[in-house]
């Protein structure tokens, strides 16, 4: 850092939070070739970027530049403009919570007329003959403003004017209308109206002198007016004279940038020449050295003909060899397969054989619980009929009809298929179901038998790990059997042979059952 006391020794205030910076985060230093005007003026520049506390890409979109302009002029390329600064004062002030006083202003100001005085004279005169308009345009308006106030008073001044006339007049009517009273009030009244004399003379000169301060600044203003024309006359050719000096800058720094690209184009016409030269004798190498490696594949070639074809006869050999091993092998596998074949099939008929006799027991073992079904429900019918006949005849008597499932378990479907049997009014008891291999086994506990039942009406299962009861799977629907396993409390441990799945019915009222 440098420049410490510049801003408050140009006339800054003390304690400012600006200062100088020659280095910028994410901006290269300074060009060694730039005036020492400029060199100044750009540090200025950067010290109050580095004051925004913003990176060059925010600064620019957040007072609409575009971030190449910013980098020029903060690198010294390109000299800004009064608005740029502008910018750069209200960002930086407004960084530290600081006003921006007219001192600090003046002396970033006077660093810009200095640099453009010294690096481009044309834009120097362009921005004086700018700031003497600004000027103008403002002392036009400050004239503007007083000959408004001065109105104002000679008109204020005026109106007490005529009120004191006024007053005079009523003063000098009552003197007369009171023309006989003592001579003290006579003098009183003469006094009165001295100094209402004395006001209005005073009021007069006053007025007087505002209606010539009046027509001085009517003056003032006519003469800014004609100064405001012809600054912006000579400001018109200020801006055809800088524009031109622009221009002259530009073709100058195109012409530079050509004379350098020339120059980098010959360099590299020179290099390209030299990379011909070398690749020609490389070529040329590269050939000599192609010619003596296709030699060498050629003769290489011919030996690995000679190899290729020594191992095609080898190889027709070891084929022939083969061949015959693999037929020789074919054949025992497919003895092996054959043999294996027959077994299955031995195999398969066997298990066909007992399944068909698993059937036939099967349907001899339902059979014989049917009839002994049927006989069971006949005995309960006919006990029931002798039990009634002994009892007096009721009124009316009505015969009703009940309905029990009896499972009936095969080898091939675990799930019962029951059995519809109908039977007089009372309730009986199905035989118990012959177990099979493919179905449940029964509880453990010896003081529970497993039973076949179906319910009246649909009701849902609990889950045995505590889950929702509401499972499509888990409800109990009406004329199906379903197997009881197990018993806790009240409830019953359920197993649905269909699906597999088991729960707990805690509602076991009416259900209509068959002993395991």
């Amino acid at each position: 850092m440098y420049g410490e006391g510049r801003w408050s020794g140009g006339g800054g205030d003390e304690g400012t939070p600006f200062q100088d910076a020659g280095d910028v985060k994410g901006l290269g230093p300074l060009p060694d070739d730039l005036l020492p005007e400029a060199r100044d003026f750009v540090s200025a520049l950067r010290g109050l970027f580095s004051a925004t506390q913003k990176t060059l890409r925010q600064f620019a979109a957040y007072h609409h530049f575009s971030p190449p302009s910013v980098s020029r002029y903060l690198s010294g390329k390109r000299l800004p403009d009064k608005s740029f600064i502008d910018a750069l004062l209200k960002s930086a002030c407004k960084a530290h919570g600081v006003d921006l006083t007219p001192d600090v202003q003046a002396h970033i100001y006077r660093l810009h007329r200095e640099a453009l005085l010294a690096q481009r004279p044309g834009r120097y005169r362009l921005q004086m003959a700018l700031d003497q308009l600004e000027e103008a345009i403002l002392e036009k308006e400050q004239a503007e403003l007083q000959i408004r106030d001065l109105r104002l008073s000679v008109s204020d001044q005026k109106q007490e004017l005529n009120r004191l006339e006024w007053q005079k007049r009523e003063i000098e009517r009552s003197a007369a209308e009171k023309w006989g009273r003592t001579a003290a009030e006579i003098e009183v009244y003469r006094g009165q109206q001295q100094d209402l004399e004395a006001q209005c003379g005073e009021l007069r000169e006053e007025i007087n002198r505002l209606e010539a301060e009046l027509e001085q600044a009517e003056h003032d203003r006519d003469e800014a007016r004609t100064r405001c024309m012809e600054l912006e006359l000579e400001l018109s050719n200020v801006e055809d004279g800088a524009e031109r000096e622009e221009l002259e800058e530009q073709v100058k720094e195109a012409q530079q940038e050509m004379a350098g690209a020339s120059a980098t184009a010959e360099a590299r016409l020179l290099d390209l020449q030299r990379a011909a030269e070398q690749a020609e004798g490389l070529r040329d190498q590269a050939t000599r050295d192609a010619q003596a490696k296709l030699e060498e594949a050629d003769a290489l070639f011919e030996e690995t003909r000679a190899k290729a074809a020594q191992a095609a006869a080898d190889f027709e050999t070891n084929l022939a060899k083969r061949r015959e091993q693999s037929e020789r092998d074919l054949a025992s596998r497919q003895a092996k397969a054959e043999k294996r074949l027959a077994e299955i099939e031995h195999r398969a008929e066997q298990l066909r054989l007992e399944a068909e006799k698993l059937r036939t027991d099967a349907e001899r073992r339902a059979r014989q619980t049917v009839e002994t079904a049927q006989r069971q429900a006949d005995e309960m019918a006919n006990r029931s009929l002798a039990s009634t006949s002994q009892m007096p005849a009721p009124q009316e008597s009505t015969v009703s009809s009940t309905t029990t499932w009896v499972p009936i378990p095969t080898e091939t479907s675990p799930s019962p298929e029951p059995t519809r049997l109908t039977t007089s009014q009372g309730n009986t008891t199905p035989p118990k179901p012959t177990w099979t291999p493919g179905m449940q086994e029964p509880s453990s506990d010896e003081s529970f038998e497993p039973f076949w039942f179906s319910v009246p009406e649909t009701r849902w299962l609990r889950p045995l790990d505590g889950g929702s009861a509401q499972d499509q799977r888990l409800k109990l629907a009406p004329e199906t059997w379903y197997l009881a396993i197990e018993r806790r409390g009240t409830a019953l441990v359920v197993e649905n042979r269909t699906t597999g799945l088991r729960g707990i019915l805690n509602d076991t009222s009416r259900i209509l059952q068959t002993s395991y």
